[in-house]
């Protein structure tokens, strides 16, 4: 029987113990191989890098980032587009140069500057440095693609004692820190790939792999094409091409964004793997844990959905432990804690076969019922199965079930199956100003502020409106009274106010910032990462969880400290003087009463 060879190419995507998937030139081969077109993601990144360098006054661009972060596959992208197909990328030379007749200049694409000799880079910084400060008759503009350590060490090596170079180096390091892309005054950029949350292109990228034209190479006589036991590969690209806010397409999206804000950024390539072992996860295999077409048909003739089950595998559990904490995918997936987590709704609902969750013809009952069944006729012999069904079935109801509005009953939202119970109040913060839902902002924002005050006052106060910022110790004259510096804070007013806007780059943390209303600069800020937004959100409703408190808790007396420090500042350099009150707490919420005698000179 023909298998489709569509599979077989895929497979190369997902995760392998050699890592030459890792690499662009690999899959691009292995399309070649297999006779079919590779895997075509469109990326703002490609459009804007065109932009830049076919400018009248062209601006060179330096991709950085670890291996898989798209870097050469967005060069050889730009490439491809820049010179309508004509010149190849290849995977020899070095260098490809493109006579661009759009601005009259040289595009020179370097592939990967690691890959260069040490007296071609000698040769290649005084032209970079040429390009750089548009020295007079020079035409040529770059494409560069390096990882980051690569960059600097080879900079510093082979850049003599050139002060423009050393200049540039050290502009270099002070762009690989943080958000900024362009230096002032000089024409390149350094994009960053490793900095930048790839959620906006997930949506493409399995758009790209289960919308591939072979596909329809499937052969119609195939045994795993008809039912009641369809092919398992097929039944997955469903799940992962249904459309929705509750589907593994939209979930998966929030995860990723997620972990991003957290600082744990998956690249490209650790997105096609998770993607691809969701399609093609296979938990019965041995050496090859990834479904081929002969496979398939085993599993399907079997009906055999357990190990083919896409909710579990995209977790990478169709791997061993040791091997699946290797891949950076499934290690930040795994720290969601889903299936893990539950409480007595999820766990009754399936229990008691309830109907009010949501089911699947091949992943839910079916797989559910007949374990359930064996349990309840012997608990103790039939435990562990029904343990482990029971994660797979939060898994899948973690990915399907509707989200809760914030002032519904939160026991049924779906996020209460993993550890950031309100991870669905932080996807809300990630948005731009205009797409929040602004209800649910102001419910958010007065639960951040009752989580800071209930932090920083030691008490359970009620506020919500304001935030309190005390001095670093807390207390007035010995007393348990909490010494507070000017009026509580809100989210407007003079002279500074609060503000939490969107994170200004993908994949960055949102900033609480204490801001002046004079310039509306931020005198402060605070990183609200999704630890730190759940540890808010659980304190304000009474809990202290203990396993990440301590870390958060001083996360929040540094911006404490921080904001203190800025207004004693601007109140100095304005001679206006510092009023100080006590705080007391009636009836769980906070009163500030003047402070009558206070030491000298305090």
């Amino acid at each position: 029987m023909t298998d489709n060879p569509l599979i077989e190419f895929l497979a190369a995507y997902g995760p392998t113990s050699d890592g030459n998937n890792m690499y662009d030139e690999f899959v691009v081969q292995a399309a070649k191989s297999a006779g079919l077109d590779p895997i075509e993601i469109h990326q703002e990144r490609s459009t804007q890098i065109k932009a830049y360098v076919t400018a009248d006054e062209p601006t060179s661009v330096l991709l950085t980032g670890t291996a898989g972060d798209g870097k050469t596959y967005t060069a050889r992208h730009v490439l491809n587009e820049l010179s309508g197909g004509s010149l190849a990328w290849g995977n020899t030379d070095p260098e490809v140069t493109l006579n661009c007749t759009k601005n009259g200049y040289q595009i020179h694409f370097i592939k990967d500057l690691s890959e260069i000799d040490n007296a071609t880079k000698q040769s290649l910084i005084p032209r970079l440095l040429k390009a750089f400060y548009r020295e007079e008759g020079s035409r040529e503009v770059y494409v560069v693609c390096v990882n980051d350590g690569h960059l600097i060490k080879s900079w510093r090596e082979h850049m003599g004692d050139d002060p423009h170079a050393v200049k540039v180096l050290q502009i270099f390091q002070s762009l690989l820190k943080d958000d900024q892309e362009k230096p002032p005054g000089l024409a390149f950029r350094l994009i960053n790939m490793s900095r930048t949350s790839h959620a906006e292109t997930f949506d493409a990228m399995i758009d790209a792999i289960c919308n591939h034209s072979a596909w329809s190479s499937c052969p119609p006589s195939c045994s795993a094409m008809s039912e009641p036991t369809p092919c398992p590969i097929r039944e997955n690209r469903k799940v992962l091409l249904e459309a929705g806010p509750a589907t593994m397409q939209t979930r998966l999206r929030s995860l990723i964004e997620m972990a991003a804000a957290d600082d744990k950024h998956l690249s490209i390539r650790q997105l096609m793997i998770l993607v691809v072992n969701a399609l093609l996860g296979d938990a019965k295999g041995t050496a090859t844990p990834l479904l081929n077409c002969n496979r398939a048909r085993l599993r399907a003739d079997a009906a055999e959905y357990k190990a083919t089950n896409p909710f579990s595998n995209v977790f990478g559990h169709n791997h061993p432990k040791i091997r699946r904490m290797q891949f950076t995918a499934f290690e930040a997936l795994d720290s969601f804690g889903i299936g893990h987590e539950t409480n007595n709704f999820f766990d009754d609902e399936l229990l008691d076969a309830g109907t009010s969750l949501p089911d699947h013809s091949r992943y839910g009952q079916p797989l559910f019922d007949e374990i359930r069944k064996n349990y309840r006729d012997n608990p103790e012999r039939h435990i562990d199965d029904l343990r482990d069904a029971l994660i797979a079935q939060r898994r899948r109801l973690f990915f399907t079930t509707e989200d809760v509005p914030h002032k519904g009953d939160r026991e049924m939202c779906p996020w209460q199956l993993s550890v950031h119970h309100h991870g669905d109040l932080y996807i809300n913060l990630l948005r731009p100003l205009e797409e929040r839902d602004a209800d649910s902002m102001k419910w958010t924002r007065a639960r951040i502020l009752l989580g800071l005050n209930r932090t920083l006052t030691g008490s359970l106060t009620g506020t919500t409106n304001r935030l309190w910022l005390t001095q670093p110790s807390g207390v007035y004259l010995g007393m348990d009274v909490p010494l507070l510096v000017g009026s509580p804070i809100n989210w407007q007013g003079y002279p500074y106010y609060l503000r939490l806007d969107p994170p200004s780059n993908p994949g960055r943390a949102p900033q609480l910032e204490l801001v002046s209303s004079e310039d509306r600069q931020p005198m402060s800020n605070l990183s609200v990462s999704p630890t730190l937004f759940e540890y808010l959100m659980r304190v304000a409703e009474g809990a202290l969880p203990t396993s990440f408190s301590n870390q958060c808790f001083q996360d929040i007396r540094n911006f404490q400290i921080k904001c203190v420090g800025s207004i004693l500042r601007y109140n100095k350099d304005r001679d206006i003087e510092i009023q100080y009150v006590a705080v007391k707490t009636d009836k769980e919420r906070l009163v500030d009463s003047p402070i009558g005698i206070l030491e000298e000179g305090r």
